[in-house]
Parts: structure tokens; sequence; C-alpha cells
């Protein structure tokens, strides 16, 4: 199976969104909210209960994607220890002896979906999953993969599944 901690640091990057998606996102929400005032403008006392209506939905729209965009992270394959930061200042580190698992999961055509990575329990507010990592959040799933396979100690499973049967 595995050896033991990595002699070197080793870092795999998830980059978060993309900035084309990020500025086609804000020019799609500006646009329709100069649609919905033009359609404001042009219809006059009438519209007012309905434009309301539409900017509150625009602005919880707007909430929402501040909410489930993808912030970008590191995940920092060091000699003593695992960890991923996100740029929002969120750390998750773990020792490599208190790993308990990794698992990957694949379609059934072979292709790397994600990467979870579980932990023994060592405080009441912590879970043991320590964090997962999806294919299209981190740039080379099949390297961190194969680095965190050669990582591991060998108290630490290594599981692999196909889903989607």
């Amino acid at each position: 199976m595995a050896s033991s901690s990595p002699s070197r640091v080793q870092e795999f990057i998830g980059p978060g969104l993309p900035p084309f998606k990020r500025y086609m996102t804000i020019f799609g929400v500006i646009a329709a909210t100069a649609l919905v005032l033009w359609i404001a403008l042009h219809q006059g006392v009438s519209a007012i209960g309905s434009t309301i209506a539409a900017l509150i939905f625009i602005t919880g729209f707007v909430l929402y994607l501040r909410i489930i965009a993808p912030v970008p992270f590191t995940i920092i394959l060091a000699p003593e220890m695992l960890s991923k930061r996100s740029r929002n200042g969120e750390e998750i580190s773990t020792r490599w002896e208190d790993l308990t698992r990794v698992k990957e999961e694949f379609f059934p055509n072979g292709k790397r979906i994600s990467i979870n990575v579980y932990r023994k329990v060592s405080a009441p507010e912590q879970k043991p999953k320590a964090w997962s990592v999806y294919r299209d959040d981190v740039t080379d799933i099949d390297s961190l993969a194969v680095a965190l396979k050669e990582a591991i100690p060998a108290t630490c499973d290594w599981q692999s599944e196909t889903v989607h049967e």
C-alpha cells in the first residue's frame, strides 16, 4: 500500500471560479436588471409591484451565487501533515497519523470523480470527513490521488469505488 509522509512539500491548486464564468455571470445579472428596469420605465406606475418583486428575486439570485461560488484553495502535502487552505481563511489540517481513510470515486468509464479524506475525531465539533475535492475543483486530481496514495501511512485505508453505474 503506502509508505509514509512525503519527503518534500507538494501543492495542488483549486483555482475557484474561472474569470470567464465570473464575468459572464456579472454581465448576465446586469443585463437582466437593466431589462427589468427598462420594462418598469416603459410600463409606468402599474409595474411598480412586479419591478420590486423582480429586483428582490435578482438580489436573492446574486446572494445564492455568492454562497455557492467555488472558493480558490490549496492542498498541501507536507512531511508532517496534510492541509487544505482556502482563500477565505478556512484551513483544515490533519496529521498523517490521524488519517483513517482516503476514498476515491470513479465513473464506470474510469474517470476519477472525487477524493474524500477521513480522519480520527479528536474534538467534539470535528467530523470524521476532513474534506472532499471533485474533478472540476482541482487542476490535476489524478496527480493528487497518486501523491496521496504514496504519502498515506500504512494504518490508513485506501478505498476505490465506482459510482453511477
